[in-house]
């Protein structure tokens, strides 16, 4: 079996690397492709072939098209503010690279595993949101995610794949330096007080966001791969079952933790705009039911991120 990863660089993707290779899936893997614009820390398996390149270069699909794939999980993506600074640039990335993938890197009948996001929700929302609640998205991000998963779902009513989504919510945390993404904006909360640094908080403390460690989303990626499509929605696309915490009960979790770091609060209006337009409670019973699950509570997600940066090469 040949499974390929893009986004494969990424603070998920290195995750969800590991995963793979810890489970029955990975047991059933001739060869592993990851691939990424940069290298990243790879674990040492000789199944692993690291491809580095850019999704909007033909010639690396190409190059990724050579070998037909059994199964890809596409994790790449032009995040919010990218994508809300060049949508055009960000729509090759986050719809035409999947596009491409699909008709020539994916043998027919290909599993695709697809992490769409919670921004294809957006507008007047209900508090808790689930799958059954149409999808209007209020930025480019969202629209793109949208966008691929109608792909995704045409595909596979069409037989020429078997495809998936995964709606993931805001995941915390990423280790490392700090990114101008909305998702790292939040994360900062987490991970620079518990590494002793000051951070500025952009949200207020009333502020509900439904988050996920990156263990389980890794883990419900990978559940999500080895259901049998029958029990699949029409749609292809499910929320992922989330934690909704506050911004005050993230401080108040790492200041238990002992974080040595201060934290300020400095709401930004755009990212607090954002994060407003979002759904407060995201839940799924199709997920539920599938054995998708929340994280326990604030210190599940933190001991995640804790364990994740002692193993940091």
């Amino acid at each position: 079996m040949r499974v390929l990863i893009t986004g494969s660089g990424g603070f998920l993707g290195r995750r969800l690397t590991s995963a793979l290779l810890a489970c029955p899936v990975g047991a059933r893997l001739t060869e592993l492709v990851v691939a990424d614009r940069a290298s990243g820390p790879i674990p040492s398996d000789s199944r692993i072939r690291v491809e580095q390149g850019d999704l909007t270069d033909d010639a690396f699909i190409d190059r990724l098209a050579a070998t037909r794939f059994d199964n890809i999980f596409h994790l790449a993506a032009s995040l919010t503010l990218d994508a809300e600074s060049d949508p055009a640039a960000a729509y090759e990335i986050n719809v035409e690279a999947i596009r491409q993938l699909v008709e020539r890197a994916a043998k027919p009948g290909a599993r695709v595993t697809f992490a769409s996001s919670i921004a294809v929700f957006g507008g007047d929302l209900p508090t808790t949101v689930d799958d059954e609640v149409r999808s209007t998205p209020t930025t480019t991000y969202g629209t793109h995610k949208l966008i691929a998963e109608l792909l995704l779902a045409d595909e596979s009513r069409r037989g020429r794949i078997d495809g998936r989504a995964l709606r993931l919510p805001i995941l915390l945390t990423r280790p490392g330096a700090s990114l101008p993404t909305v998702s790292d904006r939040i994360g900062v909360i987490v991970r620079e007080p518990l590494a002793g640094r000051d951070v500025l908080c952009p949200l207020v403390p009333e502020t509900e966001i439904p988050i996920a460690s990156v263990g389980a989303v890794a883990a419900a990626l990978l559940a999500l791969h080895e259901v049998d499509e029958m029990v699949l929605p029409a749609t292809r696309a499910m929320n992922l079952p989330s934690l909704t915490v506050r911004v005050a009960d993230i401080i108040a979790a790492i200041e238990r933790r002992g974080a040595t770091g201060h934290i300020r609060i400095a709401p930004d209006a755009r990212l607090q705009r954002i994060v407003d337009g979002w759904p407060k409670r995201f839940i799924s019973a199709i997920g539920t039911h599938l054995g998708l699950h929340a994280d326990v509570d604030i210190d599940a997600v933190i001991d995640d991120h804790l364990k994740d940066r002692r193993e940091q090469p």
